[in-house]
């Protein structure tokens, strides 16, 4: 494991886009997290079950609990984070997108907090993160800013809040948080059913033990995607899988046993997502399009129009 030494302090402005303050317990009441039955009611899709993370999880605090709800699972606006331990990092963050009233203006809410529902030392707020011109890494969001911010202005604006929690946060370089990986869900509701605009995004890092370690952080070097919707072609529940590499937007070149070459963006077999990340994507795995391909299947993309979007 390689080590790199910090650049120099934050600036003011980043010390500006943090609060140390915890909002108040009672202030996420009522957060009804993610729907498995959003898109399908049918065919509903469960959280990824834990797999090999299962004794990793980061719980709730006693007091943060609620009966008869998953212990693990933090609930925000629309979508429901869970994390790692060794990591401090999240394992995913699944979103419901409903793309009839998502086209909405939302302010940025940009201030970035713990939540005080788990333990502060699994939250790092500031370590390695800070100008990228210094070595430092961005705070990138896995559920985007925008993809739950629907509903009524008063739910919107709570869903753009709850974004900015450090729990659905994973380091990641300026360069790589663009291009595909921004465009892929506004590519899939346009090839939604019409009379369906109902996506789940599931995003999450892909922690290796391989990743290199920078300001004493192992820091992901690949990121991944499912998103499931109904066809709007087929009329059928369909998702599909997608992999993106920083490893080229790192301040140095690694290696990590998980990153094919250099590729940047590639569609994948959900299957194959199943065994890197450690997690039970079996739900999401019967509706894959690419369903049948072998494990080390992966066609690269340049373009979100050269996904492959029905089996």
């Amino acid at each position: 494991m390689r080590v790199f030494r910090s650049f120099g302090p934050p600036s003011d402005f980043e010390q500006a886009r943090v609060s140390e303050e915890l909002l108040p317990l009672e202030s996420y009441n009522g957060r009804s997290g993610y729907d498995p039955g959003f898109v399908d009611p049918r065919q509903p899709l469960s959280l990824p079950g834990p797999g090999r993370w299962g004794d990793d999880l980061i719980e709730l605090r006693s007091d943060a609990r609620v009966s008869g709800q998953d212990p693990f699972e933090l609930k925000y606006t629309h979508f429901s984070v869970k994390m790692a331990k060794s990591r401090a990092l999240p394992l995913f963050s699944a979103c419901n997108i409903e793309g009839s009233q998502s086209d909405r203006d939302v302010e940025r809410t940009d201030v970035w907090r713990r939540d005080p529902r788990i333990e502060n030392r699994y939250q790092n707020l500031r370590e390695g993160y800070g100008n990228e011109n210094q070595g430092f890494f961005s705070r990138g969001h896995m559920t985007r800013r925008e993809d739950p911010n629907w509903g009524n202005d008063a739910t919107a604006k709570t869903a753009d809040a709850d974004t900015f929690h450090i729990t659905n946060v994973a380091p990641q370089r300026q360069g790589f948080n663009a291009g595909i990986w921004l465009d892929l869900e506004n590519y899939v509701l346009n090839n939604a059913d019409r009379e369906n605009l109902k996506v789940t995004v599931i995003t999450g890092p892909i922690l290796s033990e391989d990743d290199p370690t920078y300001y004493n952080r192992e820091i992901p070097v690949a990121f991944w995607k499912i998103i499931a919707f109904i066809d709007g072609q087929t009329n059928e529940l369909t998702t599909i899988g997608y992999k993106r590499s920083q490893l080229t937007y790192l301040p140095r070149r690694t290696r990590s046993r998980f990153v094919f070459g250099d590729f940047e963006d590639t569609q994948v077999p959900i299957a194959s997502l199943q065994e890197e990340t450690g997690l039970d994507l079996d739900d999401y795995v019967q509706f894959d399009a690419m369903a049948g391909a072998g494990s080390g299947f992966e066609v690269r993309v340049s373009s979100v129009s050269d996904f492959y979007l029905r089996r």
